[in-house]
């Protein structure tokens, strides 16, 4: 089971359901960075993240530090 914030799951469990069922850090990050790139970034010119490119950032750097720099 992959370690993260109570704010973190709920997240996952709203926007990305199959990042929780998964025990790879590695398969998680990448569903989340597919998510990201898909739906993260704000018009017009997408180089700058929307409100929920922030969020979804906030819960890549969340997953990423709790299981990746124990």
């Amino acid at each position: 089971m992959l370690k993260m914030s109570d704010s973190s799951a709920q997240f996952l469990q709203k926007y990305l359901p199959a990042a929780l069922n998964t025990d790879s850090i590695s398969d998680a990050l990448d569903l989340l960075y597919d998510l990201i790139m898909k739906e993260g970034f704000a018009p017009p010119h997408y180089l700058d993240y929307n409100d929920f490119g922030d969020a979804a950032q906030k819960v890549y750097d969340d997953l990423y530090y709790r299981n990746c720099c124990n």
